[in-house]
């Protein structure tokens, strides 16, 4: 890929996330105001056990054909991708529907000795539908990536956001006057919704391209190629499963050990949910830009080492730390100095700026981490993403487990946590990137030009 076609796709991206990240946003904005903190909560102890059952029915895929499309675009080996598509969709279908039915029979024990909060049980049962729509649907998604092209996926976003949006209204209005279970586990439902739009707008420009570029060479077997996409994707679906198992300790823990401070337990669900489904929205709203890059960069990277172009490798990297860094300084600086505003401005609860006061300073860190991690993908080193992270998130518990009952800490414990963690898996990514290819890290550029000019950001903004 050319470096100005790699930036302008780019920033087709960008503007694509942008556009959905304020569609999420609002999102959570009006889901808070229809079923309070609480419900919250209880929405976010369910989300890990969505993104668990999505890595279990297809995780990495859609990391994994971006960047064997990238190959086999690189190579002119077309039918091959196609072949491989087709293979990976009938596997996916016949998985998901085991996973659905034994995650269906076993969903009362979820929340009763997972979640240990039995409201969330028909919310647990509301994700069923979007697992296998989501696991085809991020076949289709995976090869576009890898392919490059960004415009179909990037519109296909917009909709399943907007039908998701509407649907959650929807439902919750519908259910206005049942309990709280039940308002959650219909805002839970508008997943499907907007997932099943995904899916068939995925499937009719999947169609289309292939109908307008055939390929006629001989692949290699289904078998083989189902085979090339395992062996790339089961070590970061055990990545991303294990990375939710963690996800949902960590989701149970939060109220539990805040429970042992002092506060009541529904105290501390709402607490939990202004920290999940409110503050973080903000902090990491920001993010969308490094999604943008990094959807890209991964294929980037691949393809430039299946021709083995170490300057192009490198030049990649130094922009994704560049972005990253200045993203996530600016949204420091903004965010550390008018936290109460922005908690007030979108969420009418100057509780969440209090949170938020202190999870801005944890974003330079966490978002360079996360461009090391992605990195780490592209350079095709799996197995060590997988172990690191199981090293991060055993380090998290731990660290949660111990400050969070801590009174005058409580809550807070969450950005303690994202700065020592974020510190390690740096390091611990680093390492692994430093002794793969010839990298030298521009401390200026991506460190202290970024930090001062957020600095005189934050002295005129507050």
């Amino acid at each position: 890929m050319k470096k100005d076609s790699f930036f302008i796709k780019t920033l087709v991206l960008t503007v694509s996330n942008i556009v959905t990240g304020i569609l999420t946003f609002s999102y959570s904005i009006i889901l808070s105001k229809e079923i309070g903190s609480q419900g919250m909560g209880l929405y976010q102890l369910i989300m890990p056990i969505y993104s668990m059952l999505l890595f279990i029915s297809g995780g990495g895929i859609t990391t994994t054909l971006s960047k064997i499309s990238a190959e086999k675009k690189a190579r002119g080996k077309m039918k091959e991708l196609y072949e491989t598509i087709n293979v990976i969709v009938i596997l996916e279908i016949i998985w998901s529907i085991f996973i659905i039915i034994v995650f269906s029979l076993t969903a009362r024990f979820m929340a009763n000795s997972m979640l240990k909060d039995i409201r969330t049980y028909y919310g647990i049962l509301a994700l069923s539908p979007a697992v296998i729509i989501i696991s085809i649907s991020s076949a289709y998604k995976g090869a576009y990536y890898g392919l490059q092209r960004v415009v179909e996926p990037a519109l296909i976003d917009i909709a399943e956001k907007i039908v998701r949006i509407s649907c959650m209204y929807f439902f919750v209005k519908l259910s206005k006057n049942l309990s709280i279970e039940y308002r959650v586990a219909a805002a839970v439902a508008s997943l499907s919704c907007g997932e099943i739009t995904s899916m068939l707008l995925f499937l009719f420009a999947y169609n289309r391209y292939k109908n307008k570029h055939p390929s006629y060479e001989k692949p290699q077997s289904s078998m083989k190629l189902a085979l090339n996409v395992l062996k790339l994707s089961i070590p970061l679906g055990l990545n991303g499963i294990f990375s939710t198992i963690f996800n949902s300790i960590i989701s149970v823990l939060i109220p539990q050990r805040l429970v042992t401070s002092g506060l009541s337990y529904e105290e501390s669900l709402s607490l939990f949910g202004k920290l999940e489904g409110m503050a973080l929205n903000i902090a990491f709203f920001p993010s969308i830009i490094l999604s943008s890059f990094n959807i890209l960069l991964i294929p980037s990277i691949s393809e430039a080492v299946t021709f083995n172009r170490s300057e192009a490798i490198s030049d990649r990297i130094n922009a994704a730390f560049k972005v990253s860094s200045l993203t996530a300084f600016s949204s420091c600086a903004l965010m550390f100095a008018i936290p109460y505003k922005l908690s007030v401005l979108f969420y009418k609860d100057i509780e969440v700026g209090n949170i938020l006061y202190y999870i801005a300073l944890t974003l330079p860190v966490f978002y360079i981490s996360m461009t090391t991690y992605t990195i780490l993908n592209g350079l095709g080193k799996q197995g060590k993403l997988f172990l690191n992270s199981t090293i991060i998130s055993i380090i998290d518990i731990a660290i949660l487990y111990f400050l969070l009952p801590i009174d005058f800490i409580n809550i807070n414990a969450y950005a303690i946590d994202i700065v020592i963690s974020s510190f390690i898996a740096i390091i611990l990514n680093t390492v692994v990137i430093k002794k793969s290819l010839k990298f030298k890290f521009n401390w200026f550029e991506i460190i202290i030009l970024p930090a001062l000019i957020s600095f005189f950001d934050y002295i005129i903004t507050k």
